[in-house]
């Protein structure tokens, strides 16, 4: 049996209770950086290695056998009887189950069961924000409610998958208006990946807002800032994701933030003014260059920007 799941907690979690199979974590952080259209899953892989290097996550030479490993403990899936997905709601999650669900939709299965476990809550446990919160037994209790992946499923993924890594976000944003019984939280978790896009009203996107508020409201230190900012999702992101961030908005010609001392921060005049609506952000820097999903926002404005009140993407 081979267990594929989101990251190092929970599959550290199964090695300490000897759950039965091999253990499989995706570990990629696809809402940060490039995920353009490739050709295969070696291709994409190289280019996020290369994005998570440029993030400072490590050795770009050590994230790529890293990747490859992972690319081949996941192509050699014939291996095995059964497959388990078990995944969650939040964004990092279902970004990672489409890559997934997409990848087998290309593949002949054979005689190989593909299942998937995927949940936003569990009884007890509040507030519940992931499977890396649950113990062995707990985790254990989820496996007879695994169901087997339908066509319908692998086929929503192809579909979205494809509109993620689109150079036009255009048929992402209208399939985030969709609801999916078979995929339930993908709605939910697809506006929040939009809720990056540039704001139409300041240029920040909604994680940077977060930050600069938790900054003004007095949290100089980064873990503060961290868990300030944290408290807006109903689904904390990872850490690194917010430093990640944090650094965006201390650097370039009129920083939003100043480090005033190791790991401590505090908000300019022109982070101020960013708040309070009167700069934009894109504009104060000069230019613009992120990746979101297959989009690249590059040059003196972004191509596209979100319209936090009509809750949709313009064009500039």
């Amino acid at each position: 049996m081979l267990h594929i799941t989101n990251g190092e907690s929970v599959t550290a979690t199964f090695r300490q209770v000897r759950f039965p199979g091999i253990y499989l974590a995706w570990n990629d952080v696809l809402h940060d950086g490039p995920v353009p259209q490739t050709e295969t899953l070696h291709e994409l892989s190289d280019i996020r290695a290369q994005a998570l290097a440029e993030f400072g996550c490590g050795d770009p030479e050590k994230l790529r056998a890293s990747f490859a490993t992972r690319d081949r403990t996941l192509e050699n899936f014939r291996q095995h009887q059964d497959v388990v997905l078990w995944f969650e709601h939040d964004l990092y999650d279902q970004l990672q189950l489409l890559q997934l669900l997409d990848w087998f939709k290309q593949q002949d299965l054979g005689a190989v069961n593909l299942h998937l476990i995927q949940i936003n809550a569990y009884p007890g446990v509040r507030p519940f924000y992931g499977l890396g919160q649950l113990s062995g037994p707990q985790l254990a209790r989820l496996f007879p409610t695994r169901k087997r992946v339908t066509q319908e499923q692998k086929s929503i993924a192809n579909e979205v998958w494809l509109a993620f890594r689109s150079a036009d976000p255009g048929a992402l944003l209208a399939i985030s208006a969709q609801e999916h019984p078979e995929m339930p939280f993908l709605a939910a978790a697809l506006v929040r990946f939009l809720e990056e896009y540039p704001s139409t009203t300041n240029g920040l996107a909604r994680t940077e807002l977060q930050v600069l508020q938790a900054a003004a409201s007095g949290k100089r230190k980064k873990q503060e800032i961290y868990m300030q900012s944290s408290k807006q999702e109903d689904v904390p992101w990872g850490d690194s994701s917010i430093y990640l961030r944090l650094d965006w908005l201390a650097a370039g010609p009129n920083p939003a933030l100043v480090e005033t001392s190791k790991n401590e921060f505090s908000i300019t005049d022109a982070g101020r003014q960013l708040l309070e609506g009167k700069a934009d952000w894109i504009k104060m820097q000069g230019h613009v260059n992120r990746w979101l999903g297959g989009v690249h926002l590059s040059g003196e404005q972004a191509q596209w920007r979100w319209d936090t009140e009509k809750k949709t993407l313009v064009t500039a």
